[in-house]
């Protein structure tokens, strides 16, 4: 019984080890495999991204592509050129102004995009205007001021004097620019060079202009107008008058305010003003 026990053992062992050392065969066998494939994905990553890389430095794979960024770019440039140059033509055809604002038997008090009757089809207006202030600081100022209107094409003169009992300081400066015209309402921006005369010196001007007509022939006017000195803005002119109509003739209230060099003259003002 011993016997048969003993060589029943002996063979499971003996299966047992068989197992075992075909289980590590085939484990072996199939190392060197795996490793192949490893090492081959690994090697197609590091040459996947030295290609990249490649195109990335490569000038013609980039000249390509801004070639072909431009060309799209250009392409809705170009469209939306035509497209801008097409309307604003129409808008510059299309504006009329009155003889002068609240002119009689007039459709309009300044402006209309509507073709009005032959007699006012006016597309040039001029305004001249003057005004004195009190600073109250020793100092007065006075402003003289053109602004044109050729359609929607803009034009300013600008002058100013601020004088006490001895002394006095001047500048000019015209500038250029493009309105918005809305019936009874006009907003300017341009651009330009302002001078001080006392000293000769000339910079680069930009500014904003505004009139916004209320009935009863009342109007309000906003002028500004910015100099830049050594890359900043040194000169600040800012006027804004409420004016009354009387025929080609106004007359104002309001205030003026400048900072010139971080000194400030600033006071209340009277203006007039002429159509032309």
């Amino acid at each position: 019984m011993q016997g048969w026990y003993g060589k029943s053992y002996t063979c499971r062992v003996n299966r047992t080890v068989v197992c075992i050392v075909l289980l590590l065969f085939l484990t072996a066998a199939a190392v060197p495999a795996q490793e192949d494939d490893g090492d081959e994905k690994i090697e197609d990553t590091i040459r996947r991204i030295q290609e990249e890389e490649q195109e990335r430095e490569d000038p013609e794979a980039a000249d390509d592509d801004e070639d072909s960024s431009e060309s799209g770019c250009g392409l809705f440039g170009e469209i939306f050129w035509e497209i801008f140059t097409e309307l604003f033509w129409q808008y510059l055809a299309a504006i009329r102004f009155a003889p002068y604002p609240y002119a009689e038997y007039s459709p309009y008090r300044f402006s209309s995009l509507i073709p009005p009757p032959t007699e006012d089809r006016k597309i040039v207006n001029l305004q001249a205007a003057g005004d004195l202030s009190l600073h109250f600081d020793g100092t007065c100022g006075n402003i003289n001021r053109l602004s044109a209107q050729l359609s929607a094409l803009h034009l300013n003169l600008f002058n100013q004097t601020i004088f006490s009992a001895h002394s006095s300081l001047s500048s000019i400066s015209l500038n250029g620019g493009l309105s918005l015209l809305i019936g009874g309402f006009d907003l300017s921006a341009f651009v330009g060079a302002y001078k001080v005369t006392t000293t000769d010196t000339v910079m680069f001007s930009m500014g904003l202009a505004s009139r916004l007509f209320f009935p009863g022939k009342l109007y309000l006017d906003v002028y500004n107008l910015n100099a830049i000195l050594v890359d900043r803005i040194r000169f600040i002119h800012v006027a804004a008058t409420l004016n009354y109509a009387l025929w080609r003739f106004s007359i104002g209230v309001g205030y003026n305010y400048n900072r010139i060099v971080d000194n400030v003259f600033a006071g209340p003002c009277l203006k007039a003003g002429f159509w032309l």
